[in-house]
């Protein structure tokens, strides 16, 4: 039983398709959603939020007549001893 050259040929680029194609495909996927998702994950990791917190803290701290420091990058309030910020963990300025 022979095979043809045309029939070779096919075989040929079948095989290269699956052993070149398929993780290519997955490597292009893979880097499409990292350029993608980077915008909001820099977002979300940087600490300088949109909006300000209006968490339970704020709420404490200002019940309790506590002196608050406010977080310059995201505005909720932290304790007097806090060294980072409770809502996006940046350095509190001193």
């Amino acid at each position: 039983m022979q095979i043809s050259t045309a029939e070779l040929a096919v075989r040929l680029l079948v095989y290269c398709l699956v052993l070149v194609g398929a993780p290519l495909f997955f490597v292009v996927m893979f880097r499409v959603m990292d350029y993608t998702a980077r915008d909001s994950l820099v977002e979300q990791f940087s600490g300088r939020r949109a909006g300000l917190d209006t968490g339970q803290l704020n709420a404490y701290f200002e019940k309790a007549d506590v002196e608050a420091r406010t977080c310059q990058f995201c505005g909720s309030a932290n304790g007097p001893d806090y060294t980072y910020c409770h809502n996006c963990q940046e350095r509190l300025s001193d």
